[in-house]
């Protein structure tokens, strides 16, 4: 007699189906968090290390001093007698202007000689015209004839004429002047005294840093309303100095005296000692964030020749540790604690696990940071975020 199958056992052949799932499942979930607890990680130990808090600057190198020869004239290159790198002494001929005189201001210098001569030979006309009233009164006052009053106002109206005909040779000689500087940009007093010359000599000895024009180039003389143009800049190579700038929140830990290391990168990374002379009372705003600018003497003991205008970077040691227990920083993690970051690595104990250790650090240089407490030179350390280089060591050990 075949036994009848009711819904009372397919309930329970359900739950016993269920039952095995979920014992397999827990099974199969203790089996993966043992694999994950015993899961490989690379560890790395703290070294023993000298450590140096510094501060960096980025800038350039550019001379002490840079002098820029502008003509005292206004006029066209005609010659340039140096180049580009050139070694120049004081007084030596760097270029020579060709005057090119205005037809309007010439024209203008002719018409004022011409007004001036006209002037002289009024002046001339009437100077003889009083001499002769003069001597005819002088006859007379000394026959009697007349009062000396009248003698006297004829002697005075023979020396205001005299004067009269001195001023108008006085404003011819100006006239002819300016005719001259019109034609030649100056007359021979004044280029004796050189305070105008068509010679341009360079003001300092050093080296050519650049010659921004060319033969034929025109050129404006320095003024009240001009800078007047530039043919050439010179500057002493061996007396050079940083300019570079630093953030606002390293500014406050320097001071005026500070020795500094000056990188040089087109040196192939040349060091070059220094010493910190200037920090800028104010900051600049450069894209949202403050810099400071700075300025270093540089010393060149080698007498290596450096560009002016190279790259540099300004290093400023503010405190250097000796044997300092240093570990990469990348390896310390970060926890929030009473609103406060708390920070902590992962320690490899004997049994293979991991325990976080709370540590305190110290000075950083942006790759390893210093650790004060918490963990020892011989601590294993987790490399909890492992780059593509870390995995596949990892690979190779593991194989």
């Amino acid at each position: 007699m075949k036994k009848k199958f009711t819904w009372k056992k397919a309930i329970y052949i359900l739950l016993g189906l269920l039952f095995a799932v979920a014992l397999f499942s827990g099974i199969g979930y203790m089996i993966k968090s043992n694999s994950k607890e015993n899961e490989a990680f690379l560890t790395r130990k703290p070294t023993i290390q000298n450590m140096d808090d510094k501060v960096m600057a980025t800038g350039k190198i550019t001379p002490k001093e840079e002098i820029e020869i502008k003509p005292n004239i206004t006029g066209i290159i005609d010659k340039i007698l140096v180049k580009e790198g050139d070694k120049v002494e004081v007084g030596q001929l760097v270029a020579t202007v060709r005057i090119v005189p205005s037809i309007s201001e010439v024209n203008a210098a002719q018409q004022e000689v011409q007004n001036a001569q006209l002037q002289i030979n009024n002046s001339q006309m009437n100077v003889g015209n009083v001499q002769k009233q003069y001597e005819m009164q002088e006859r007379l006052y000394k026959q009697g004839v007349i009062s000396k009053q009248d003698y006297l106002n004829s002697q005075q109206q023979l020396f205001t004429q005299q004067q009269n005909l001195k001023n108008a040779q006085q404003q011819l000689n100006t006239a002819q002047k300016r005719l001259q500087i019109a034609k030649t940009g100056a007359t021979p007093e004044l280029q004796g005294q050189g305070l105008a010359t068509t010679q341009i000599r360079s003001k300092a000895s050093g080296t050519v840093l650049e010659v921004p024009v060319k033969k034929g180039s025109q050129v404006i003389e320095a003024n009240n309303f001009n800078a007047g143009t530039t043919i050439c800049s010179v500057a002493d190579l061996n007396s050079l100095i940083f300019k570079g700038e630093i953030d606002e929140a390293q500014a406050g830990k320097l001071q005026e005296g500070m020795g500094m290391n000056i990188v040089i990168g087109a040196l192939q990374n040349k060091t070059f000692p220094g010493k910190l002379t200037m920090i800028a009372p104010k900051g600049k705003d450069n894209l949202g964030t403050i810099k400071f600018p700075v300025e270093g003497d540089v010393s060149n003991p080698n007498n290596e020749y450096i560009r002016a205008g190279f790259s540099a970077n300004g290093e400023i040691v503010l405190n250097s540790q000796k044997n300092a227990l240093l570990l990469d920083e990348s390896l310390v993690q970060y926890e929030k604690s009473n609103g406060k970051d708390r920070s902590f690595v992962e320690v490899k104990q004997p049994d293979g696990k991991f325990k976080k250790v709370y540590v305190k650090l110290g000075a950083s240089d942006g790759i390893n940071v210093q650790i004060l407490s918490g963990i020892t030179k011989d601590s294993e350390i987790k490399v909890w975020n492992p780059s593509d280089k870390d995995k596949e060591e990892l690979k190779e050990k593991t194989k």
